[in-house]
């Protein structure tokens, strides 16, 4: 990405404060368009507080509605919030990334400004075959649907759900579940993992894929055609202070039908359902 814009640049549409019993709050809500040229460009959104929602728009550019809402105890740590918890956009060509906070994500001064909060609540339409790789942390949703392009999404206290997709990349959740709607049979690996919450795969009833599972209080249920498979063990080498480690996994494995790419899942306190769809 080769320009950087703050915040402060765009234009807004909507902005109102208030003041309560000593605390200061301040909303924004504002739209902006970015232009990009590439053939599969590239959405990067890390957010803390809030939501995250993507639809297909327009071909050669991404669409960004953004309502923004911050709240101190304080005007002092007000003023605080607004250094260690901003928005910065990167944008060029080939995409955009929005990092809430800072980029190294080490929200320096965090601490100096307890009890301040912002949430960014995301509504982002892009070209179709756009490449996405969104997160957020807190009392946020990831809500993505009719995109063709491999999708990376985390979350944590929420869930993920996406539909009308391709091809999944890398997805990860803590206490939140995992949806994924597929419009055609996939094609590519994917990587699941969670922590206390449910992963949900509706797949055409035709699909094919491989699927390698590491479960720990969870179970595998589905409506599709199962038949075992040998998954080989997967071993990792750690070397600390000249010392030698290996951790051994070893995940159980089905096949859905006739095969094809693998979607490993690790799931601890959640079940694994497989639904097929017409």
């Amino acid at each position: 990405m080769k320009s950087l814009i703050k915040i402060a640049g765009l234009s807004m549409v909507l902005v109102s404060s208030a003041l309560a019993a000593g605390s200061i709050e301040d909303s924004k809500t504002w739209t902006d368009t970015f232009p990009v040229t590439t053939e599969k460009p590239t959405l990067i959104i890390e957010n803390i507080w809030g939501d995250v929602r993507v639809r297909p728009g327009k071909a050669g550019e991404i669409v960004v509605s953004v309502q923004e809402r911050r709240r101190a105890p304080d005007q002092e740590r007000f003023n605080r919030s607004l250094k260690t918890l901003n928005l910065d956009i990167e944008a060029d060509e080939a995409g955009i990334a929005l990092y809430v906070g800072n980029r190294d994500r080490q929200w320096p001064g965090r601490d100096n400004c307890r009890d301040c909060r912002v949430d960014y609540q995301f509504d982002v339409t892009v070209p179709i075959d756009t490449q996405l790789d969104v997160s957020t942390v807190n009392d946020g949703r990831i809500d993505i649907a009719g995109v063709t392009g491999s999708v990376s999404a985390a979350n944590v206290n929420g869930p993920i759900t996406i539909t009308e997709m391709r091809n999944c990349d890398e997805l990860n959740s803590v206490n939140g579940e995992v949806s994924l709607g597929f419009a055609s049979v996939p094609g590519e690996n994917c990587n699941i993992e969670t922590i206390n919450g449910d992963i949900t795969l509706n797949m055409p009833g035709d699909a094919g894929f491989d699927v390698a599972m590491d479960l720990f209080n969870g179970r595998l249920l589905t409506q599709l055609p199962v038949y075992p498979l040998a998954v080989p063990a997967r071993v990792e080498h750690i070397e600390t202070g000249g010392r030698h480690q290996y951790r051994i996994e070893q995940h159980a494995g089905v096949r859905i039908g006739a095969g094809g790419p693998t979607f490993t899942i690790s799931s601890m306190n959640g079940d694994i359902r497989i639904q097929g769809i017409d």
